[in-house]
């Protein structure tokens, strides 16, 4: 009896301990979260030819880390979440004796919160997207000729948001 009893504790836990468990709380590779801003970059000479920038640094104002590209037509950056406004400061050959080439972009958007579920908790979509240079009395430090907003709401990162051409 007393063994019957020993089992069927045991019995009841391991039972218990199977139920009890929970998946983990890891947001799956597949659920699309807060999209980054996604930029390619174009020939001002012939616009319809993308066009490579080399030693890119990309930062945030008020930053002291930056985002570095090299050789690439295509870069995404992060937005803010929790602010209407992010402005970037885009250093181009940055490698350079000189410091390259710098231009000032500011972006502005409202944004909307989607819970997904608790493992990735909210994604946040940018509506309202709108992009402007900022102007510097030095025009010949700066590299950006045009810009060309292609999606003024950003909910994903598989399509282009912005083209610049310089």
């Amino acid at each position: 009896m007393k063994k019957g009893l020993v089992y069927g504790i045991i019995f009841a836990f391991v039972v218990l301990s199977i139920y009890s468990c929970e998946r983990d709380d890891i947001c799956a590779e597949a659920i699309v979260t807060t999209p980054k801003l996604v930029i390619e970059f174009f020939d001002a000479n012939n616009p319809g030819k993308s066009k490579n920038v080399n030693s890119l640094l990309v930062r945030e104002i008020d930053k002291d880390s930056a985002i570095g590209f090299n050789s690439t037509s295509t870069i995404a950056i992060p937005l803010k979440t929790d602010d209407i406004e992010t402005k970037y400061i885009f250093n181009v050959n940055s490698q350079s004796e000189s410091g390259g080439l710098i231009d000032t972009l500011n972006f502005s958007y409202a944004t909307v919160e989607t819970y997904l579920n608790r493992a990735c908790g909210f994604k946040v979509d940018f509506i309202d997207f709108r992009a402007r240079k900022e102007s510097i009395e030095f025009d010949d430090i700066n590299w950006i000729r045009d810009i060309q907003i292609r999606e003024t709401t950003i909910d994903n990162e598989s399509e282009t948001h912005l083209y610049l051409f310089y």
